[in-house]
């Protein structure tokens, strides 16, 4: 595969895992909604350095970290339902005990804060998420890149790809938020939870 052909395939490559509808998308449109499109944006970016990351080994070790991760496909399934119940429980369990009008109307506190600390927060959800990894192991299948120039240029392609869905998505849900009164945000946090343990759940159970 050419550099040309290769910038293509991380494009179409970056963009297909970006856009699955998954536990990290969802924590990011909460995250954004109750912080701002600044939040929003930063966490964005902490996912897509993951996945630049993740391309980067990719295209380094190819077929071999595809084929020897495609043989624990089953483990992956189970690990990546843990990791996910653990981010998911928690935040469902500080919504269930808040008490007062006051609390009750404020965002997960685990999903707020500087824009710095939700892009090393959303850097470490993706990195841990045994999904990404299965995800970018698959596309080391079937990549056939030409040398370093190759590489380079899928790794950028990945890059440019989901960096500008998140990035689009992270602010779109924050200017979303501002709009949305407590009440509608504190569903969406419970709503989101409920939908990412669903998923664990539904990894668990072999989906």
């Amino acid at each position: 595969m050419d550099p040309s052909s290769a910038l293509l395939a991380g494009l179409a490559a970056g963009l297909a895992i970006a856009v699955q509808v998954g536990a990290v998308s969802l924590l990011l449109i909460e995250a954004a909604v109750a912080s701002g499109p600044r939040v929003g944006a930063a966490a964005g970016m902490g996912v897509a350095t993951a996945d630049l990351a993740f391309a980067a080994v990719a295209a380094a070790a190819g077929g071999a970290a595809g084929a020897a991760l495609s043989s624990h496909a089953g483990e992956i399934r189970v690990v990546a339902a843990g990791v996910i119940a653990a981010i998911a429980v928690p935040g469902l369990v500080r919504l269930a005990r808040e008490r007062s009008a006051e609390s009750s109307a404020g965002p997960d506190r685990a999903l707020t804060g500087a824009a710095g600390a939700q892009y090393l927060r959303f850097l470490a959800i993706t990195g841990a998420n045994p999904l990404t990894i299965a995800s970018f192991a698959a596309v080391a299948v079937a990549l056939s890149l030409d040398g370093p120039a190759a590489a380079l240029a899928f790794i950028a392609g990945v890059g440019v790809a989901s960096f500008g869905w998140h990035l689009l998505l992270g602010a779109a849900a924050g200017h979303a938020g501002r709009w949305m009164t407590p009440r509608l945000r504190r569903g969406l946090a419970v709503g989101g939870r409920l939908a990412v343990l669903a998923i664990a759940l539904h990894l668990a159970l072999g989906g």
